[in-house]
């Protein structure tokens, strides 16, 4: 082969453009972001991870992204939205590394800077679940039914309606608002929490 010949590219090259410095330095600021440079790369969380089949890249591979500063592809990625925070992964992971709670720090900064998300609900429900546990101190499934559900979509909203009922019978859904004691607390821990992320 001459050598002056220049190969091509491979298809999922990592350049240059694709590298934001910064990025790392503000995700070690973060809730769970703080030891993510002891990652050995091991593959405990990939291996451990239950919904990894749903995800375009595993929780190993994020945090890999992240060393290198790959913002763009972190924050639009599937996988920080995927997560079940079943915390498999971080009670398995050698370095002690919270997945679960760096995910969740990742989905509000793809939030706040208007990352758009694979799954157009999935950020929509992130954002409303927290709101109305603001509201009420713990959450009210028909409210976040009501708000989150595609209303073009009759065929979906007639099962959902369904499973309503059924839940509703047996006494495991309640229509009003739960009410929780002192839930001016909840609204300043809220507060308290927004301030401390800059949000």
């Amino acid at each position: 082969m001459n050598q002056q010949q220049i190969l091509p590219r491979p298809k999922h090259a990592i350049t240059s453009e694709m590298m934001d410095k910064s990025f790392l330095a503000d995700v070690i600021k973060m809730r769970g972001g703080q030891n993510v440079l002891d990652c050995i790369q091991c593959g405990v969380c990939a291996g451990s991870c239950h919904a990894s089949w749903a995800m375009d890249f595993t929780p190993m591979q994020i945090v890999r992204m992240l060393h290198l500063g790959m913002k763009e592809k972190v924050l639009s990625s599937s996988t920080i939205w995927i997560c079940a925070s079943c915390y498999t992964c971080a009670t398995r992971c050698p370095r002690g590394i919270d997945i679960p709670l760096l995910m969740s720090a990742l989905k509000n900064m793809a939030i706040k800077e208007k990352f758009p998300a694979k799954i157009p609900v999935k950020p929509r429900f992130h954002k409303t679940f927290a709101d109305i546990v603001q509201k009420y101190g713990r959450i009210h499934e028909p409210e976040l039914f009501l708000k989150i559900t595609n209303k073009t979509d009759f065929k979906g909203m007639m099962q959902n309606a369904k499973l309503g009922w059924t839940l509703l019978r047996k006494g495991k859904l309640k229509m009003k608002a739960p009410k929780v004691n002192k839930k001016d607390q909840w609204s300043t821990l809220f507060k308290n929490i927004a301030k401390e992320e800059g949000v």
